[in-house]
């Protein structure tokens, strides 16, 4: 079988991470690098090893197909880029595996994955944890009923992230430069995982995800960015199933994912972001099931190795496509569009500068850790700086106008 060719997006920042992934953790008889796209590729830490490998290297994506093509194109662009690229990529044949977020709003989501219906490509989005077998295993339990009723699914993260982190053109910022949207937040982006894993593992089927009933909210920010750093959703799906989210990044302690997922029958466990941390069902009679690890290196490589037999082989299942991802999004453009963000107190604020400047909140990280456990938001936990719990009308809801913020008093 001819190898499938692939070219990247980005040679820098996430897509230097990708072509790491690409040389530790994926068969190279399985792929042919043809090219790295980037308008900066001389920057690119992995240049000289590319030129050596004799891959192509590229600034614009047009320029890319004038010359070349390939069967899947990776993006690991900004957010603001995807809709474009995505479009180019299937008006030239490639399928495409596109990091999260797919796009910043629901109806560009839907667009992307209708144009690529239309192209006959495939399109695969970025949201590791489903492609990993631990967790598509844990699915088809659920979907059998091995596990009973699901009860109550819960996720908190603790990441610090300095100054240098949100030194971006669009990460914490509602619009790039050019005034586009972006809506990059703390649940939109770096821990956007857990929120999609949580809809994920309740969808009908092994393809779809499942959008909250109910939702609750509290959002705050404490780095003074655009967009916000920490937020608690608390909701409800359909099937009566509740769920808690916790994640930060102005936290005084880095925590890595901790998930805990309770069913009728079972408790399924995982945390850590190494390839030991394991997801694991404690039956309620004693016995146990290890699914194996699922956030370790080797496992986000898995949307890569996936995406490339797909490229091989397009009858092939896609296990997250713009459709299985539109849950998730539709949550996070709600936040943006119906909530207020509050400051974190400015007197539990403490400026670092080692390892490198920052600003973190002390205490918060066992706060956090005392809501996760309680499955209830700040306020509803009675702590002196959290504000009025905010209702997200999600009902309905099937395309994103403008931030909160942006609007005009009355509006």
């Amino acid at each position: 079988m001819k190898k499938p060719r692939l070219a990247i997006v980005g040679a820098g920042g996430y897509g230097d991470y990708c072509l790491g992934l690409l040389e530790r953790f994926v068969d190279p008889e399985s792929y042919e690098l043809a090219a790295a796209i980037d308008p900066y590729y001389e920057k690119a830490p992995r240049l000289e090893k590319l030129r050596a490998v004799g891959v192509k290297l590229f600034r614009d994506l047009e320029d890319f197909y004038a010359a070349d093509g390939c069967d899947l194109l990776l993006i690991a662009s900004p957010v603001y880029l995807h809709w474009q690229q995505c479009l180019t990529a299937f008006a030239h044949g490639s399928h495409v595996l596109c990091e999260k977020p797919l796009a910043p709003t629901v109806q560009e989501a839907r667009e992307i994955g209708e144009a690529a219906e239309r192209a006959g490509v495939r399109l695969g989005v970025g949201f590791q944890m489903s492609f990993c077998k631990p967790i598509q295993d844990l699915k088809r339990d659920i979907l059998a009923g091995a596990l009973g009723r699901p009860l109550m699914l819960k996720s908190y993260v603790s990441w610090q992230r300095y100054d240098s982190y949100y030194q971006s053109p669009w990460k914490g910022r509602l619009r790039g430069r050019d005034g586009d949207l972006v809506l990059d937040s703390v649940i939109t982006n770096a821990t956007a995982h857990y929120l999609h894993n949580t809809c994920f593992v309740l969808g009908r089927d092994m393809e779809s995800a499942s959008l909250p009933a109910e939702l609750w909210a509290e959002l705050y920010n404490g780095k003074g960015i655009e967009s916000f750093d920490t937020a608690f959703l608390r909701g409800r799906f359909a099937d009566g199933c509740g769920f808690f989210l916790a994640v930060t990044h102005s936290g005084d302690r880095n925590i890595d994912p901790v998930l805990r997922y309770e069913f009728e029958n079972a408790v399924v466990t995982a945390s850590g972001n190494d390839d030991s941390a394991e997801i694991v069902a404690a039956f309620r009679d004693g016995s146990r099931k290890n699914y194996g690890a699922a956030l370790g290196e080797y496992h986000v490589a898995e949307k890569i190795r996936s995406m490339l037999a797909v490229a091989a082989d397009p009858g092939r299942t896609v296990a997250c496509t713009a459709s299985t991802i539109l849950p998730q999004l539709t949550v996070c453009n709600a936040l943006f569009e119906q909530c207020d963000v509050y400051p974190l107190p400015a007197e539990r604020m403490e400026q670092v500068t080692e390892p490198e400047p920052g600003r973190f909140m002390t205490g918060l990280a066992d706060e956090a850790w005392r809501c996760f456990e309680e499955a209830r938001l700040p306020s509803e936990c009675g702590l002196p700086w959290a504000r009025p719990a905010q209702e997200v009308r999600l009902a309905g809801y099937t395309a994103f106008s403008r931030p909160k913020c942006e609007r005009g008093a009355g509006q």
